[in-house]
């Protein structure tokens, strides 16, 4: 395989991608914040959490960043066949939309603070790619039997 090659996604990969990716941000997301990291969170930024969250939100939020992941990391990386495509691409993607999220939060929430802002940068980093591995690994073996012998679509 050339490193230009590209691939067929089907659509049934990119399914499993997307449910993979929800379920994996999902639970990786609810161990950081209800375990992990809780009380760093609610020593720095207590007062301002939510409590209890806004589970249609919640949800709302994991859809949408699931399908942005597949659409900018995941789409791209089952085009080429690249695990590490697709573990590079979700830790960028995490970095940018935990950076837009945390340096809102630090310019226009009172009380947010610089040390939550690049602890939560670098989890949304880590657990997306994380999360991007372990669904790049679903869809792929979701195309598997299609995927014998299939060859690169050739661009004009």
């Amino acid at each position: 395989m050339s490193p230009s090659a590209t691939y067929r996604v089907d659509t049934r990969q990119l399914v499993v991608a997307f449910l993979g990716l929800v379920v994996a941000t999902s639970s990786l997301e609810g161990i950081w914040y209800l375990s992990i990291a809780e009380g760093l969170y609610n020593a720095q930024i207590g007062a301002l959490m939510k409590v209890p969250f806004d589970v249609p939100v919640a949800v709302l939020f994991y859809l949408i960043y699931a399908l942005g992941a597949v659409i900018f990391a995941l789409r791209p990386a089952l085009e080429r066949r690249s695990l590490r495509h697709a573990v590079g691409a979700g830790a960028m993607y995490g970095f940018f939309c935990f950076c837009a999220h945390n340096l809102t939060d630090l310019a226009d929430v009172k009380g947010f603070s610089w040390q939550i802002a690049l602890v939560d940068i670098a989890w949304g980093t880590g657990m997306s790619a994380v999360a991007s591995l372990l669904a790049y690994r679903l869809a792929r073996s979701a195309g598997r039997q299609e995927d014998l012998g299939a060859a690169p679509v050739r661009s004009h």
